[in-house]
């Protein structure tokens, strides 16, 4: 007996816009290119392997994005285009073109809404931000980034595999930005599975008034 297809289980987040949802609405991608920039969950590390305590019985991440190729979860396809500075998008359109700003307050809270095809088995969300004087004429890498998530939203609950009606996908969540920033930031998103070796990575373009 045949065994049926494994559905696609991949999302993307469809408010406030995210460099994807730009990308797609420039012709650059097509919304199922941004459903699918997964790779390994244990960013900011360089390595697979285990996840991180007390998680080690979720599924082994993959090879995390390289420096540069983070904002497509690792992707180098026509995604990499999500990994432009201004000016390689200003070359690759044939015209002037910035990275639109979501307008933000420091301390504020941020709410995101995600779209899903199928949800995985769920671990949590991490939240990654450029430091101060980050660079944006380079592509985001890990020296730009804070060191260390400033949010993490997991599912405390193991093992997974036991738990699975429990850790949803969330389609709606939250998180309170830093109060410390000013001015153009760039958040990464890493939505983390627990019943896969990925992460599903979406950034966003704020400015902190």
């Amino acid at each position: 007996m045949n065994k049926p297809l494994v559905q696609l289980k991949h999302g993307r987040v469809v408010s406030p816009s995210s460099r994807g949802a730009v990308a797609v609405e420039l012709g650059l991608l097509g919304t199922w290119q941004v459903n699918e920039m997964e790779g390994g969950k244990n960013f900011p590390d360089l390595v697979g392997g285990p996840f991180q305590a007390p998680y080690e019985s979720d599924v082994a991440s993959v090879v995390p994005p390289a420096d540069g190729h983070i904002l497509s979860g690792g992707k180098t396809d026509e995604r990499d285009c999500l990994n432009f500075t201004n000016e390689e998008m200003s070359k690759k359109l044939g015209r002037s073109f910035s990275w639109p700003l979501l307008n933000v307050d420091p301390g504020q809270v941020f709410r995101v809404k995600w779209e899903y095809t199928a949800p995985h088995v769920t671990r949590g969300y991490s939240w990654f931000i450029t430091k101060d004087g980050w660079d944006p004429q380079q592509r985001i890498s890990r020296a730009q980034l804070e060191p260390q998530a400033f949010f993490k939203d997991f599912y405390t609950q193991v093992p997974y595999d036991q738990h699975g009606d429990e850790m949803k996908a969330k389609v709606e969540h939250q998180v309170t930005l830093p109060k410390n920033k000013r001015g153009h930031h760039v958040i990464v998103l890493a939505w983390i599975v627990a019943d896969t070796g990925n992460a599903f990575y979406q950034a966003f373009d704020v400015d902190f008034k």
